[in-house]
């Protein structure tokens, strides 16, 4: 998985590169496909998850209670390993109720010292957790994944907002992750019984968003991030429909809404879908109907927005009852 991975991030990289020189603005939506059309996937291999919930939560609770207690709140080194490892359980009272509950109150409580920002942001996007088994069929791998996205959002609020420990190259090497992350993340499950939240594409939603307001990205960059996240919606054959149209719908009108040019952009990619759905025949298959009813929803949740741009509306207007 390792090699692949990092074959699909030297695409993006080289991608971007080009991208910020001017070589390949148009043709991004079709540079983005060939990316992910290209992607070789693997067979599964064992997926060894947390078992130790009842002395997890017990854990969870009392550094939780140490901090709720506390004037001058901290973590130490060794507790922030413990919550990391357990953010892969497929227990949503350890992973979504414990884990990111504790880590969102701590950086809430400006628990964190700078180092151990700067761990968690690398940590996060490590290949154990943002990219944990992603390349293999569906698998509960996704709870990492997913939920590590979850956390970075909360880890640039933080940092924007207060920590302001990292750095332009730090920002960036995020993006490409997320876009990398986006290129190649195809469970799209919801709420999956017995386990929870997976809701890998409103944890997109999420990160691309807070990454909207980060000064030191480049309008390139968030062009890159903002076209693979309408690549990944078109070729995603679950059904998206616990929420995520309207998170993604918000993400994108909140980058609309910046500039002009972003908003053009987006016509852009648009017109790239569009363009495909020309020659395209109904199949009798759950994956066809899903993706179909999929770009319904996002189109008509963009619609719902009354500070879309209206270039994009306009366009919206004329295309969404077609095909």
């Amino acid at each position: 998985m390792n090699e692949e991975l990092a074959r699909v991030k030297a695409q993006i990289q080289d991608l971007r590169n080009s991208l910020l020189a001017g070589k390949v603005f148009t043709k991004l939506p079709a540079a983005l496909a060939d990316i992910m059309n290209g992607v070789r996937r693997s067979q599964p291999t064992p997926l060894i998850l947390p078992s130790d919930d009842v002395r997890a939560l017990a854990r969870i609770h009392t550094i939780g209670m140490r901090i709720k207690n506390s004037k001058h709140p901290d973590v130490s080194d060794d507790e922030l390993r413990f919550l990391l490892d357990h953010l892969a359980s497929r227990n949503p009272a350890v992973r979504d109720k414990g884990v990111f509950f504790l880590i969102s109150d701590l950086f809430q409580a400006d628990a964190f010292t700078q180092p151990q920002v700067e761990w968690l942001f690398h940590q996060l996007q490590g290949p154990e957790l943002m990219f944990s088994h992603i390349l293999e069929p569906e698998n509960s791998g996704v709870f990492a994944r997913s939920f590590s996205v979850m956390l970075l959002s909360g880890l640039v609020y933080a940092d924007q907002n207060r920590y302001h420990a990292l750095s332009q190259a730090d920002y960036r090497l995020l993006l490409l992750n997320l876009v990398s992350y986006v290129a190649l993340e195809q469970d799209g499950r919801g709420f999956v019984e017995g386990a929870g939240w997976a809701h890998a594409y409103t944890h997109i939603g999420n990160l691309a968003d807070e990454l909207t307001a980060v000064p030191v990205l480049t309008r390139g960059e968030k062009v890159l991030l903002m076209a693979a996240v309408f690549e990944g919606w078109q070729r995603n054959t679950y059904s998206l429909a616990f929420g995520e149209d309207q998170r993604v719908a918000g993400y994108l009108v909140n980058l609309a809404a910046k500039h002009q040019f972003f908003a053009e952009s987006q016509v852009l990619c648009l017109t790239a879908w569009q363009a495909r759905l020309k020659d395209l025949r109904p199949q009798d298959s759950v994956a066809f109907w899903n993706r179909w009813y999929n770009r319904s929803r996002l189109l008509e949740a963009l619609l719902m927005r009354a500070d879309l741009p209206k270039v994009v509306v306009d366009y919206l207007q004329k295309i969404i009852d077609l095909y």
